[in-house]
């Protein structure tokens, strides 16, 4: 039986008590010292139980999601061009890469933006898609990725890319494709680039 069932019986026991007492003047006052109440014991939250309140329980949930870094460009304090890392959480179940190359496309938010952060890439520039395989992650461009801005632009985008890119492939070489191709040149002045990427890649 379960307590509040106990209760009830319990209650509907007294009130019929009263009602005979009532009607018959019978002195039950030795009946109720004789009975034995059971002890009913209500379940609930210990003293010591701590219960989560719904921020606690969000802050759980960020916790749980993994940051990764995107770089934009910003200027310093001399007006120097710069590399800007951002921090973007990433959605449970999507892939990191692919995720930061996305993002970075999307460019920086209009925060980040207020706060001097632009990108180089232009914002046409497609991702056509990323393929894993082994040891090896190609990503592929649409051809978009290489037109618009001189020598330092294209300099700039692709060290955006490459810098983003190798810190969220989990230490795989990363490769860049344009249309489907692998590239040995990009831009219309044809700055090499040696693959898989690296921060050397542009070196000559």
């Amino acid at each position: 039986m379960s307590n509040f069932s106990k209760i009830v019986i319990l209650i509907i026991l007294i009130l019929s008590f009263f009602f005979i007492k009532e009607k018959t003047g019978f002195n039950f006052g030795g009946v109720f010292s004789s009975l034995k109440i059971p002890k009913i014991e209500i379940s609930g939250n210990n003293e010591n139980e701590q219960v989560k309140k719904p921020s606690e329980i969000l802050k759980q949930e960020d916790e749980q999601l993994e940051t990764i870094n995107v770089y934009f460009l910003a200027l310093d304090s001399n007006s120097n061009g710069i590399y800007k890392k951002v921090k973007r959480d990433v959605p449970k179940g999507e892939n990191k890469l692919e995720f930061a190359i996305n993002e970075l496309l999307k460019g920086p938010n209009v925060i980040e933006k207020a706060a001097g952060a632009y990108s180089e890439i232009p914002n046409n520039t497609k991702l056509l898609g990323i393929n894993e395989s082994g040891n090896k992650i190609i990503i592929d461009f649409s051809s978009d990725f290489q037109y618009g801005g001189g020598t330092d632009s294209i300099y700039s985008r692709m060290m955006q890319l490459i810098k983003t890119s190798i810190e969220n492939s989990d230490k795989k070489k990363v490769y860049l494709y344009l249309n489907g191709r692998q590239i040995k040149f990009i831009g219309g002045e044809g700055i090499m680039v040696s693959q898989p990427l690296s921060e050397k890649s542009l070196e000559i």
